[in-house]
C-alpha cells in the first residue's frame, strides 16, 4: 500500500511561467481542488481554485508565489500517510516527490480511495465493535486475549479517537457468538459503545447502521 505504486503521471502539472487562465482549466478540466506548480523540475508549490478564481486569468503563476501551499508526499510513503495530508489540507490531490524534491506524478484521493477499499479490513466480511478504555490501560495485546477467548477472531483493529483520559478502538471481528466478546469486554471494565452485528439484545439492524454512522459522522 505505498504510495509509488499508485502514482498517476498522465497529467502535466502547471508550469511557473504559464498563466492563471491556463492552470484553471486544467483544475476545471480534471476536477481538481488544488494545482501543483513546477519550477524547471522543482515542486514549487500548489495553487488552490479559490486562489486561481480570485485572479486575472492573465496573471503569470510566478507572481501568485506568496499564494503557494507547500503540501506533498514522498513517494516512499503508505496510502494511510496521503490520507492525514489530504484532510489536513482540503485536498483531493497530492504531489508525490523524490527524495532530491523532484516531481515524480500525483495522487489522486479517488485512487487512495479505491487501494484502501481493498484491505481485508474492508472487504472481508464481519462485524465491527468500537471499545473505549483509560489511554494507561490501554493494550492491545489484552483486547486480542478477550476476543481470541470467546473463539472470536480479529480482522482489524485501530484507535478511532481519543476522548479525555480515554480512547477508543474499533474492532473487526467474526464470531459466532459475538455477545459473548462484548460482555467480556465489560467484565474487564472496557466499555462498549457501539456494536454492529445481529444481536438479539438490540434493536433493529437499521437502527444500529444509523447509530454507527453517526458516531463516525459519515
Amino acid at each position: 500500500m505505498l504510495v509509488k505504486d499508485y502514482i498517476t503521471k498522465d497529467f502535466a502539472p502547471a508550469k511557473i511561467g504559464q498563466t492563471a487562465g491556463h492552470a484553471l482549466g486544467l483544475i476545471d478540466q480534471f476536477n481538481l481542488t488544488h494545482i501543483p506548480v513546477l519550477e524547471g523540475l522543482e515542486f514549487a508549490g500548489n495553487l488552490s481554485k479559490e486562489i486561481l478564481e480570485e485572479n486575472e486569468a492573465s496573471i503569470r503563476l510566478s507572481e501568485l508565489k506568496d499564494s503557494f501551499e507547500n503540501f506533498f508526499i514522498d513517494e516512499k510513503a503508505s496510502l494511510l500517510d496521503a490520507v492525514q495530508v489530504y484532510h489536513n489540507h482540503t485536498s483531493n490531490i497530492l504531489p508525490i516527490l523524490n527524495q532530491t524534491h523532484h516531481y515524480m506524478g500525483m495522487l489522486m484521493l479517488d485512487d487512495v480511495i479505491s487501494g484502501l477499499s481493498s484491505m481485508p479490513l474492508i472487504i472481508e466480511p464481519g462485524s465491527i465493535m468500537i471499545v473505549e478504555i483509560p489511554q494507561k490501560k490501554l493494550s492491545f495485546s489484552e483486547i486480542s486475549n478477550i476476543v481470541e477467548s470467546n473463539n472470536a477472531k480479529i480482522i482489524g483493529m485501530f484507535v478511532t479517537a481519543y476522548q479525555g483520559e480515554n480512547v477508543r478502538v474499533a474492532l473487526k471481528l467474526v464470531s459466532e457468538n459475538l455477545t459473548s466478546v462484548g460482555e467480556t469486554f465489560e467484565r474487564f471494565d472496557y466499555k462498549v459503545v457501539y456494536k454492529f452485528f445481529n444481536d438479539e439484545k438490540e434493536e433493529l439492524m437499521k437502527e444500529r447502521f444509523e447509530q454507527l454512522m453517526k458516531y463516525l459522522n459519515i
